[in-house]
């Protein structure tokens, strides 16, 4: 009876070879593995069992299979390596190795690539500051060649006409005074401001020397230690591409299908990626692709990052801010700006043959042509000189009436101080109603041409 148990099991352990060879050729792992499970289940102290369920799921070493199956895996085999007869051991000690050599390449290789995107990673962040630093050094150099920017030109010529009239007036006093005086005053203030402005002011309109210089030094001592990171960092790069070449040629092409993408040079791409996550504030995707495409730590990294935030937060920056806020204030002074339409030319058009006709209808009438033409002149220079950056220059309209105002008074003040030096009187009416009324007309057409050039160039130039 014994005898006849014996054979039957022989029998049966034959028939589970025969099954998971055949499940197995026929690439049913599943299946195979399942009897592997069962022959090891039911004939523990033999060693066909355990290699072949490590062949099965390794597909006789031809499939990669992750790091953490490779435990299990090792202890299956040991199990099965140490029931193998002493002919077989060497033969499949010799598999195995070669099998868990091909898997460390594997893992190498993945080491390798996630190095190479950390490194192009932290490439970036460096390359960023030194951007920023070296797309603005030049703002600042340029602005300490030039010395002090010199700001209200125009207005500091209306401050010296205005001022001009006043001394006229006193040195050929009337009653004309009780105009000249205050804006002759004011023209003075304009003066005092411009050169305030520009030579004395240690504030906005102003960087000393030494401001400047140090701000150059920190910078170019930034730029060079960046540089110098850099050149470790394409240094390491190049070492760690080169060994990637080599990692390729050691990892079996059956791996190598399975893992596509680390044969692929996209690691740039992927730095980049997660540069764009933490530049967005997406917090989240910048932490997954951290951590499943590099070996750095979010906290260590982030850090780091902040550290070259805060080299950035020295003079040169905040000198870049303060023009990073003029520019903001000219951004939002673009949106409210309206464009020109076609009314606004129909109307440019009319304008321009009333002033060339009033001015072919006063050459024939009777006007003090000296003084006419010396205010005319005046008004020419006021409407081109006009500071549209101070004045209104929301809608062209307002630009023009203020630009209009400023031209007539201007042409009419020195109209009538000029009158009353020639003729030693000025009536009322006629200096303060009729010259003003008749000056509107010479000067509107011409104006709205000269306001139209100073509002479309503004335009054009904040919203460039």
């Amino acid at each position: 009876m014994k005898k006849s148990l014996n054979k039957d099991s022989k029998c049966s352990l034959k028939k589970l070879k025969s099954d998971i060879e055949l499940y197995f050729s026929n690439k049913d792992y599943e299946k195979a593995k399942e009897l592997c499970d069962k022959a090891i289940e039911l004939y523990p102290k033999d060693a066909y069992g355990y290699i072949m369920f490590v062949k099965v799921i390794t597909n006789n070493y031809n499939n990669y299979i992750g790091q953490e199956k490779v435990k299990d895996l090792k202890n299956t085999f040991e199990k099965g390596y140490s029931l193998s007869s002493i002919n077989d051991k060497k033969i499949l000690k010799q598999e195995f190795d070669d099998y868990l050599y091909d898997l460390k390449e594997v893992e190498n290789l993945k080491k390798i690539k996630k190095d190479i995107i950390s490194k192009e990673f932290i490439k970036n962040v460096y390359n960023d500051t030194l951007s920023f630093i070296n797309q603005n050094i030049p703002i600042v150099l340029s602005y300490g060649k030039n010395g002090t920017k010199i700001k209200n030109k125009y207005d500091l010529i209306n401050g010296i006409f205005l001022f001009c009239l006043l001394i006229y007036n006193v040195i050929n006093p009337n009653y004309l005074l009780i105009l000249t005086i205050p804006f002759g005053i004011f023209g003075l203030i304009t003066i005092y401001s411009f050169i305030e402005m520009n030579f004395f002011n240690e504030g906005k309109y102003k960087l000393e020397k030494e401001t400047y210089q140090k701000i150059i030094n920190e910078a170019k001592e930034k730029v060079n230690s960046i540089k110098q990171e850099l050149s470790k960092i394409n240094e390491e790069l190049e070492f760690l591409k080169s060994q990637k070449i080599s990692s390729i040629g050691k990892v079996p092409e059956l791996f190598l299908q399975e893992h596509d993408e680390l044969k692929i040079n996209d690691e740039d791409k992927i730095a980049n990626e997660i540069s764009q996550a933490f530049l967005s504030g997406d917090v989240i995707k910048f932490s997954m692709l951290l951590e499943n495409n590099t070996n750095l730590n979010t906290e260590e990294i982030t850090n780091h990052i902040k550290q070259e935030l805060e080299n950035k937060n020295n003079e040169l920056s905040d000198y870049i801010n303060e023009k990073s806020n003029e520019k903001k204030s000219i951004q939002s002074q673009a949106i409210l700006m309206k464009k020109v339409n076609k009314l606004d030319i129909i109307t440019l058009v009319i304008m321009l043959i009333i002033s060339i006709i009033s001015i072919i209808v006063l050459f024939n009438k009777k006007i003090c042509f000296i003084a006419f033409f010396l205010a005319l002149v005046a008004g020419f220079i006021s409407m081109f000189i006009y500071n549209i950056n101070t004045g209104k220059h929301f809608k062209f309209l307002d630009t023009f009436k203020d630009n209009l105002l400023s031209s007539v008074f201007k042409a009419s003040l020195l109209f009538d101080l000029v009158y009353y030096k020639i003729n030693g009187s000025l009536p009322i009416i006629y200096g303060f109603i009729k010259i003003p009324i008749i000056f509107i007309l010479v000067l509107a057409g011409f104006v709205m041409l000269a306001s139209l050039m100073k509002y479309q160039y503004l335009l054009k130039k904040i919203r460039s």
